[in-house]
């Protein structure tokens, strides 16, 4: 039970960005539909440019009478810069979350994707192995509207009020978008020649940083590096997979990530990649 009985019900949202963050901002866009905006928090999406990230975090942490844990196939395995499980290091965001619903009196709800199975208790650090305690909730690909109703009835009868009666149809989120490994991009980039990897911190989100492939296209004239950008848009559109891009003068600059994931590069943007560099040539040669 929440430690104050008379608390507003307010979720907060834990997940991993490589592993999950498809699925959590449609579970916060669907709570907030429903519940209404002061009822859930997710970072990516509660937290305003200039904001203090962790102070942020820690207060809707102290206001949160649920945590749902978002588990994805990745979340046990996710390693940092050195090779070391993210969930075993102390200042880990996610691991500190976790454990601060287990140390006070706040429900804890595993939220399982994919059928991904609970972790085994000894396969976690020790803050965190009566997450096994507690029961957890499926979220699966091919029931995800009727999961998401059914957990949305389940926030009612912990006191969540509804904004109207009206039913809400929860649209189905593209969560089986992965981020590449490192030998994926590797090859990818074997094809892409003129793309590369960079890595900046995402503004008014710092420290995060974002990984993105990134090429510039040279044009015969201004003219025409508009042409390229405006010609690309009816595909971009019906892809649904935009581009960070910026035009100076005769050149286009173009950074493709996939948010969804992390700003962290997916098959989407390897097809885009492909597509523009197609473009591009089929431009040069009219």
């Amino acid at each position: 039970m929440p430690s104050d009985a008379s608390a507003k019900p307010f979720v907060f949202i834990s997940y991993r960005r490589q592993d999950s963050a498809a699925a959590a901002r449609w579970m916060y866009s669907s709570l907030q539909r429903t519940f209404g905006m002061d009822s859930v928090f997710m970072d990516t999406e509660s937290i305003r440019i200039s904001d203090d990230w962790s102070d942020q975090i820690d207060q809707a942490l102290k206001r949160a009478t649920l945590l749902m844990a978002v588990i994805g196939p990745q979340w046990l395995r996710i390693t940092d810069e050195f090779g070391r499980r993210r969930i075993d290091r102390e200042d880990d965001w996610v691991r500190n979350e976790i454990a601060h619903a287990l140390g006070g009196r706040i429900r804890l709800v595993p939220v399982l994707l994919s059928r991904t199975p609970l972790p085994e208790r000894d396969a976690l650090p020790a803050p965190l192995q009566r997450i096994v305690q507690r029961q957890a909730f499926d979220l699966r690909d091919d029931r995800w509207e009727q999961d998401l109703t059914a957990l949305i009835a389940s926030l009612e009868s912990l006191g969540f009020k509804r904004r109207s009666e009206k039913p809400i149809r929860y649209p189905k989120p593209l969560v089986t978008i992965a981020e590449l490994s490192r030998d994926e991009i590797d090859d990818a980039l074997k094809e892409l020649a003129t793309w590369h990897v960079a890595v900046s911190e995402i503004p008014g989100k710092e420290p995060l940083k974002r990984t993105e492939l990134t090429r510039t296209y040279e044009f015969r004239s201004f003219e025409n590096a508009l042409r390229f950008m405006s010609d690309a848009v009816p595909h971009i559109e019906r892809v649904e997979h935009h581009p960070r891009w910026e035009n100076l003068w005769r050149t286009v600059t173009v950074w493709l990530s996939t948010w969804d994931i992390g700003h962290l590069p997916s098959r989407l943007d390897i097809d885009l990649a492909r597509y523009l560099d197609a473009q591009y040539h089929a431009m040069n040669e009219r």
